[in-house]
């Protein structure tokens, strides 16, 4: 028996082992999980402080910098005195192109009082009790809050800082603020303080979210003696509340040169209370395999916050990322980014959840096609192929307000499920400069064309003028030429030769920059000179096919059509090597078709990769042409093969009169 009990006793004695050892170590653990949680509590404090002290010095910043901007030109105009009510208040609204967050901007100085919003402008010989600096305050004055002119329903800051308001007088240049944003900023974060604010120095609360309303007075607490204590770099503190029960732990972060306090706290029961819990799972763990059970539980929760940190990083990386993000299953949407969701108007990544494409997508696309039909075609491509990209126009939630955009779409198929995930970028901006150079390219043209007609008519006003007179005078010598010695009679003949030659010429010249036909008699006129003159200098075949009467289509559209066959003939005369060409103007239903036709070599076709081909295409002349009708809304083709080139413009043309018979032409061969 000495035997078993020997062994019971170590048995005991291992079982008292055990019981101290995992009790020892029940109570370091739960010690030091105390002190990591007051230390990550700190730090959580104390970072959630600083990205609030920050957003909230760039809010200051820009309000007060764009009321010192505003002050500045005030005083460059001559000062607040002398600068008119419109004229000031322009000047103050010009200052908040800004961020909405600067609801007004004042300036102030003992002879008047100006407040410009972004709507309305208020001006007086003195400003309101609540705008009014004190008279102690530094280079920068914090007030009370108050509600907004504009929005009572909302708290506003005023804040302002001294700065000259004229050349002799030294006044208050301030803003209106709105830190509403804070309550967002409390919403965005992971795990945020119950309690955040904004203090004056005096501790009038000028922003807050939890418990405290805005303008109330805690500067006789002593949370708020203690925090003002921690000095210029701020601190954690901790102490019991006036307004919340318990003890609180804060984080006080002043911020620079403008006597406030940036606070973030939270209760300490909430702190500890998971603390807590696992101190009782702790204590209760120490009866049997405790030992065990921690070493079990220390390694699973090694492997989950690994876990939870490569999902918090791959979630931060996607969230972060400069363009929209959506994963879609099948034809709904499972997952979004916070860029999509701000990029589409949505409340957050979640809302997106359960749209549709097409939901978030106008009814129709530019090319008349529904965007549901469409957008069901696109991923039925993208998951035959694996994936497409394509232009798209995108529609806000919250405005309804569209935008262009280039969507990146890979797809694949998984157990019956199609997923594929979509990238928006928006191209507003890329979309907006192609506009501005279109824009700038029919400037460009109208600029040519009214160059041509002013050399043209100087041609023909001046120099043509002065060649007509010096033609006289040769014919007057000519009657002179049985004086002259042959040799001189041979040199007049040369000389009136060159005379007609030069008038002729310059008379062609001014025809070709601007023909007066095309505004006495009509685009087919034009056309029937322009053929006259090719066929009289290149002696090729001009076949026309012309209406007698084309009523209903203004002078610029005229000038197009005109300039597209100018260049296009050229064309033909100089590259095709073509017996003849062919010129056909019609009218057809609510447009002008013009087709210049050849039988010549043909324009080589661009080869995909092919600089050469693609740039001897796409040249100058054909570029131009096809600008000319694109500004006018029509349509501009080029159809060419070894047989032969046909270049197409069709402009539409809404005041076309029934005058303008499509079948009255005439063929001249």
């Amino acid at each position: 028996m000495g035997a078993p009990l020997a062994l019971s006793w170590v048995l005991l004695a291992y079982a008292a082992v055990a019981v101290v050892a995992g009790s020892a170590f029940a109570a370091i653990r739960i010690h030091d999980d105390y002190l990591q949680v007051m230390q990550e509590e700190r730090e959580s404090l104390s970072g959630e402080t600083a990205a609030l002290a920050s957003a909230t010095q760039t809010m200051l910043d820009h309000g007060l910098g764009a009321a010192l901007a505003g002050a500045s030109e005030v005083r460059a105009e001559g000062g607040l005195d002398h600068v008119p009510l419109l004229a000031l208040g322009l000047v103050l609204q010009r200052q908040l192109a800004g961020g909405a967050y600067v609801r007004s901007l004042f300036l102030e100085d003992p002879g008047r009082f100006a407040l410009a919003s972004r709507t309305h402008v208020l001006d007086g010989a003195s400003a309101p009790a609540y705008l009014t600096p004190t008279t102690t305050a530094g280079n920068v004055w914090v007030g009370v809050p108050v509600h907004d002119p504009e929005n009572p329903a909302r708290w506003v800051v005023p804040i302002a800082r001294r700065a000259p308001t004229g050349p002799d007088s030294i006044g208050w240049a301030g803003a209106l603020m709105s830190f509403a944003g804070l309550e967002q900023l409390n919403r965005r974060a992971g795990r945020v303080a119950s309690q955040q604010g904004l203090l004056r120095a005096d501790g009038i609360i000028l922003a807050s979210v939890g418990d405290r309303r805005t303008g109330d007075d805690v500067g006789q607490s002593q949370l708020f003696h203690l925090g003002a204590a921690t000095g210029p770099r701020g601190g954690i503190i901790t102490g019991r509340a006036e307004f919340t029960p318990g003890m609180m732990i804060y984080a006080f972060f002043p911020l620079r040169g403008d006597s406030m306090y940036v606070t973030a706290g939270q209760s300490r029961d909430e702190v500890l209370a998971g603390w807590r819990a696992r101190r009782r799972q702790l204590i209760a763990a120490t009866t049997a395999f405790s030992a065990l059970v921690l070493i079990l539980t220390a390694f699973l929760s090694h492997y989950m916050r690994a876990l939870r940190i490569r999902e918090r990083d791959y979630n931060t990386l996607v969230d972060s990322a400069r363009f929209g993000v959506f994963l879609l299953e099948g034809e709904r949407f499972v997952d979004a980014n916070r860029t999509a969701a701000v990029m589409f108007g949505l409340e957050s990544e979640r809302a997106a959840v359960g749209l549709t494409p097409w939901q978030v997508s106008p009814d129709l696309q530019p090319n008349g096609r529904r965007s549901r039909d469409l957008a069901q075609e696109r991923m039925l491509a993208a998951t035959r192929e694996g994936g497409s990209t394509f232009e798209w126009t995108c529609k806000r939630a919250d405005t309804g307000e569209t935008f262009p955009a280039e969507i990146d779409l890979s797809s694949l198929s998984s157990e019956g499920t199609i997923l594929a995930l979509v990238l928006v970028h928006d191209v507003t901006v890329r979309k907006r400069a192609e506009e501005e150079l279109r824009r700038v390219s029919a400037e460009l043209l109208q600029l040519e064309d009214e160059e041509r007609r002013r050399i043209g008519r100087d041609l023909h006003d001046s120099t043509g003028q002065s060649l007509a007179a010096l033609e006289i005078d040769l014919a007057l010598l000519e009657e002179e030429a049985a004086k002259l010695s042959p040799r001189g009679r041979e040199q007049l003949e040369q000389c009136v030769r060159l005379a007609r030659q030069c008038s002729a010429e310059i008379r062609t010249a001014s025809y070709l920059l601007h023909p007066p036909l095309l505004d006495e008699l009509g685009l087919s006129s034009a056309l029937r000179w322009l053929a006259d003159g090719l066929r009289a200098r290149s002696g090729l075949e001009v076949r026309l096919q012309l209406p007698e009467r084309l009523e209903g289509v203004a002078p610029e559209e005229e000038l197009a059509l005109f300039r597209v066959a100018q260049e296009a003939l050229t064309n033909v005369h100089r590259h095709s090597s073509s017996p003849w060409v062919a010129v056909r103007l019609r009218a057809e239903s609510g447009s002008v078709v013009l087709e210049i036709e050849d039988a010549g070599r043909g324009i080589p076709v661009p080869q995909p990769g092919d600089p050469e081909t693609s740039g001897r295409f796409a040249g100058v002349g054909v570029a131009g042409m096809r600008e000319r009708i694109r500004q006018l809304g029509g349509t501009f083709t080029v159809d060419s093969t070894e047989h032969g080139t046909l270049v197409r413009a069709c402009i539409p043309v809404s005041g076309y009169a029934a005058g303008a018979d499509p079948d009255s032409h005439r063929v001249v061969a």
